[in-house]
């Protein structure tokens, strides 16, 4: 779980430096900038009760000119995930984020076709398990502080054709986690010795080419814990820190073929970690069963959306997602939590089918039903579901300008 809320930070960013260089940059001294998506819907898993849950992303951004090379971008972005279907592995269907996001960045036009964008930002993230508890407690709440190095170079501009490298540095704090294992092996530990195990520094580099609604690129994470150590077969940390690094290619495209418009992507990831696992059956079990590069893993993501415009408000969506993760040395647990000779293997596919209302220039709604199946050869679902099948019916509203 906590693989997957580092790495949403840092798409997070990574969507933050596209948006910027996004935004039109004319004559104007002020130019604002406003991207808001509100969802809501409800959710019908194969075993359990209907549920609902809501989605909010907003992102409000300004862009000041200066002069006629220098310009000055702030971006805010609030996030709000509420319950829902997940991917296994990654959290409860009950669990809840919020996140607050501020990036500012200073533009330098160098060259005609080159320019630079040093930046800052800052972060805040919260996150409940329980209905009862406060959004200040979470264990995985998160802070983090960073900066940013960026260029862009623009080879086509008829094309929209600009490549861009980025580099990113956070610094990224977890206040309220502690290590469970140490206070659990020792029994003169406290909350306040152990925490701080989460913390750690991220590096990331990337380059992403666009090219008339073509887009891809190339990213490489780092991520340096600063306290947390590696566990050993005996069962004990050892003196190694704990180390991760995911290399991910993505490519896709948005384009328009008679009344169709079609935005496919695909992505590809591969995350290793030097930390491993110790699976204990019961409290105060003495033979815990180890699990080396239990973390490593290999991701593919498969996303075809695709919508027929009927008239011009009027549209018939539908879309077919598939994410498959294989561990390259983790082994799939029976229903006793016993490891089995098999890797573990994840496959979640969502079909989904909409109808689409554009309301004016800026604004549309969209209504939608999804099937989501979710399936595993891990069998031991007692804290996360693995193999499930979903029905989901919702509704969305976008509003951007």
């Amino acid at each position: 779980m906590m693989k997957k809320i580092i790495l949403s930070a840092f798409v997070t960013a990574g969507l933050a430096g596209r948006l910027c260089a996004a935004v039109p940059e004319d004559s104007k001294i002020f130019t604002p900038f406003f991207d808001m998506t509100l969802s809501e819907a409800a959710y019908l898993p194969s075993a359990g009760n209907i549920f609902s849950g809501g989605n909010i992303n907003t992102q409000v951004g300004l862009l000041a000119k200066a002069t006629d090379k220098d310009q000055f971008f702030g971006l805010y972005n609030f996030g709000y995930s509420g319950q829902g279907f997940a991917p296994q592995d990654s959290k409860q269907f009950t669990d809840r984020s919020m996140s607050h996001t501020f990036n500012i960045e200073y533009r330098r036009q160098l060259l005609e076709n080159l320019r630079i964008r040093p930046g800052i930002s800052a972060s805040r993230e919260y996150r409940r398990t329980g209905a009862n508890e406060a959004w200040d407690n979470g264990l995985y709440n998160m802070n983090t502080a960073g900066l940013q190095l960026a260029a862009d170079y623009t080879f086509n501009s008829e094309k929209n054709g600009y490549v861009t490298a980025q580099y990113l540095f956070k610094n990224v704090q977890f206040p309220n986690y502690t290590d469970l294992l140490s206070e659990f092996q020792r029994s003169t530990n406290t909350a306040e010795t152990s925490g701080g195990m989460q913390d750690q520094t991220m590096s990331q580099v990337s380059l992403r080419p666009n090219w008339n609604n073509f887009f891809g690129g190339f990213t490489y994470t780092l991520q340096s814990y600063k306290n947390q150590k590696v566990v050993e077969s005996d069962g004990v940390y050892g003196g190694t820190k704990q180390k991760d690094t995911t290399a991910a290619l993505d490519f896709g495209f948005h384009q328009s073929l008679w009344i169709f418009e079609i935005y496919p992507m695909v992505s590809y990831s591969a995350h290793k970690s030097n930390q491993n696992f110790l699976v204990y059956k019961f409290v105060g079990d003495s033979n815990p069963q180890f699990s080396d590069g239990y973390y490593d893993f290999k991701e593919l993501t498969l996303s075809l959306p695709l919508d027929l415009n009927i008239t011009s408000k009027w549209a018939i969506g539908g879309s077919l997602n598939l994410t498959q993760r294989n561990y390259d040395s983790r082994k799939a647990r029976d229903t006793d939590n016993n490891f089995t000779a098999s890797k573990q293997k994840n496959t979640m596919s969502t079909l989904t089918g909409s109808i689409r209302k554009r309301i004016n220039d800026v604004a549309m709604v969209r209504l939608y039903y999804a099937l989501i199946v979710a399936s595993s050869n891990n069998k031991f679902e007692r804290y996360l579901p693995y193999n499930y099948t979903g029905n989901s019916f919702g509704i969305a509203y976008q509003l951007s300008y």
